[in-house]
């Protein structure tokens, strides 16, 4: 009889410790919102028709297809696939990037180089990725000269000075240097 109870009080004292998934309802509830504010998005264009995945690679569910030609808003990137919201309120999904190109306002601005050094115009914060939702690694103020290596969508690729790795700041805070 000790020996069932000392049982019983050792399976309690583990079930408290670790619950098991099955029963906790917390599990069963969706995800909270942290904000009823929109993300911050840019906007894509489809070059092709493209399956949407609940996550960012191949193993994932197909949740969606979108066609070619259609206007997408991409909220983040993830090892080569962007991250897709619904202004409909869809769950996000995730596509190829192969199969999206940043929407331009004209063909030449979509074709043009950005490679090169600019000056900021204001102070920028240098991001880990392309978004505002990425984490700042920096500051670079007002007038300083960048070695841009890269573009994707409203947003340069820049080369650190220092070693470290590249970030990316805004487009709208920097200029092309005169020649």
């Amino acid at each position: 009889m000790l020996l069932l109870r000392r049982l019983v009080s050792v399976l309690t004292l583990i079930l408290l410790l670790c619950p098991l998934p099955a029963c906790d309802k917390k599990n069963d509830r969706q995800p909270e919102a942290v904000s009823d504010a929109p993300e911050p998005t840019q906007p894509y264009t489809t070059t092709d028709d493209v399956k949407v995945r609940s996550g960012p690679g191949t193993r994932y569910k197909i949740i969606a297809e979108i066609k070619s030609g259609m206007k997408v808003n991409v909220a983040g990137r993830e090892r080569g696939w962007l991250r897709v919201v619904s202004k409909k309120g869809n769950p996000p999904g995730y596509i190829d990037e192969r199969f999206a190109k940043p929407a331009t306002g004209s063909s030449a601005q979509a074709t043009a180089p950005a490679l090169g050094i600019y000056i900021t115009i204001a102070d920028a914060y240098v991001r880990e990725s392309p978004g505002l939702h990425y984490k700042a690694v920096a500051k670079i103020e007002k007038g300083k000269e960048v070695s841009v290596v890269g573009e994707e969508g409203d947003w340069l690729k820049v080369q650190s000075r220092h070693g470290r790795p590249p970030g990316y700041i805004e487009k709208r805070y920097a200029e092309r240097r005169p020649d």
